[in-house]
């Protein structure tokens, strides 16, 4: 298995057009199987669980898979500098010691969350909230199907997360795949609009769905990922309650 990896992960590298068709077909599978089935999911649930925010627009779907197509374009043409600074050498991908990623899987998750919050803060920015993010907070009530939906420079800047990382460090090939696969997981979760923890308190580990409808509805504070420490900690957590 871990052969197959590697001659894929070094077939998908070898041009720049390999990588950018490789990464729209991948982030665009993870996005509408991901949507699909976090929704069918959801519906099923018995009880059914309770809708956090309700804003729901007329068309809202639609516009949703077209800004995120967008974004997934993006993330496909940022492909192309991974693939040329792996060409050159700059990063160099492991895949001799598959159980690294029980630190490096963990690494790379507290890096997407310092990563996000500070971009979420900068597109917060007055000039960049009217001009690019508006386009995300317009799902006012999130979906499913609102985690891709961004301005092109918003999706621009979130790309950017997985560079820093390489320039110091030589990954695991596992390790790397994990990050858009937990970073998809979340952003479900955390887009999916439904209460899914019985817990009170809105700073709770478990509350972060709530938390990120909360940001949706009054659009801004709440601009951590999952965890809620950073907001904690530099003041930007929305202090709703959950009634």
């Amino acid at each position: 298995m871990n052969q197959f990896i590697e001659k894929a992960f070094h077939l998908v590298l070898s041009q720049w057009y390999y990588t950018s068709l490789f990464f729209f077909l991948f982030f665009s599978l993870l996005y509408f199987l991901g949507a699909f089935l976090t929704e069918w999911i959801i519906n099923r649930k018995n009880p059914p669980l309770a809708k956090i925010v309700l804003a729901e627009k007329q068309g809202q779907r639609r516009k949703e898979v077209l800004n995120s197509l967008s974004s997934i374009l993006v993330f496909s043409l940022q492909a192309i500098a991974f693939q040329y600074l792996f060409a050159k050498g700059i990063f160099k991908v492991a895949f001799d010691q598959p159980w690294a990623c029980i630190l490096e899987i963990p690494v790379l998750f507290l890096w997407n969350e310092l990563h996000f919050y500070a971009m979420h803060w900068l597109l917060h920015r007055r000039w960049l909230l009217r001009h690019v993010h508006r386009v995300h907070h317009w799902s006012v009530e999130p979906s499913a199907y609102s985690i891709y939906s961004f301005h092109w420079f918003e999706a621009f800047l979130l790309g950017t997360v997985i560079f820093f990382p390489l320039f110091f460090h030589t990954f695991q090939a596992y390790s790397l795949l994990s990050l858009p696969l937990l970073s998809v997981i979340v952003n479900l979760l955390g887009h999916c609009n439904h209460e899914l923890s019985e817990a009170n308190n809105p700073a709770a580990f478990s509350k972060y769905t709530f938390r990120h409808s909360m940001h949706h509805k009054y659009g801004k504070g709440n601009f951590g990922f999952m965890l809620p420490w950073l907001d904690q900690l530099f003041g930007t957590q929305l202090p709703k309650k959950n009634t």
